[in-house]
């Protein structure tokens, strides 16, 4: 396999972990102790997103 076969796993990896931490950052932010805290990251669009680039790059590895 050379680098190029190997990097929508690459991809599909990390977008996973990120929508990982996206999730638990949104889990942290629903359960703050101060609720007028505002953030200025939507979490659950970077999870979404993330999610769908996972599993774009999953078929893509999967398919070549």
């Amino acid at each position: 396999m050379s680098d190029t076969q190997g990097l929508p796993y690459v991809v599909a990896a990390m977008a996973l972990f990120v929508a990982i931490v996206a999730g638990w950052r949104e889990h942290c932010r629903r359960a703050r102790a101060d609720p007028d805290a505002v953030g200025w990251v939507d979490w659950t669009l970077v999870q979404v997103v993330a999610l769908i680039v996972a599993a774009i790059a999953g078929w893509v590895a999967l398919k070549a």
